[in-house]
């Protein structure tokens, strides 16, 4: 999940600066400039979010999952009993 959100935000970034830059009338270098490191600094910046997302999605799966089995099991303590 955090190379898809650095991907995304990466991207999204430099082109915003590339538009940024065109409406505003700048010089070329000073676009490109801009937007590279936009990109560089959005793309760390995505990846550590989607990192962050990551865990805490997972995290919550396997509580979820736990209080799940959990209750299955205090609900049926003979289910595996035949």
């Amino acid at each position: 999940m955090g190379r898809i959100c650095a991907g995304i935000l990466g991207p999204l970034a430099m082109v915003g600066a590339i538009v940024h830059g065109l409406i505003h009338g700048a010089d070329v270098n000073e676009i490109l400039v801009r937007s590279w490191v936009c990109l560089v600094v959005f793309s760390i910046v995505g990846g550590i979010l989607g990192v962050i997302a990551e865990s805490a999605i997972r995290e919550s799966i396997q509580q979820r999952l736990k209080e799940e089995l959990a209750n299955r099991t205090q609900s049926s303590p003979a289910a595996g009993t035949t």
